[in-house]
């Protein structure tokens, strides 16, 4: 399976995955790079918020509205 590294210099690249990487571009030892994860959508505690939202903004629209 191919995952993205980085190294140190900043070289992004895709590579087989394997113990020791080094960077193409300036043989520089290579990491993993990290994606960005979220937590917690799934943990829907308060039922349907998301109507609730909507029907706070649509309060204050109508509030503003002359």
């Amino acid at each position: 399976m191919e995952k993205t590294y980085k190294c140190k210099s900043g070289h992004k690249f895709k590579k087989e995955e394997s113990a020791n990487v080094t960077c193409p571009t300036c043989n520089e030892p290579a990491e993993p790079v990290k994606w960005n994860t979220v937590d917690g959508l799934n943990a829907n505690t308060k039922g349907f918020g998301l109507k609730e939202e909507f029907g706070s903004v649509v309060s204050q629209l109508k509030g503003n509205k002359k």
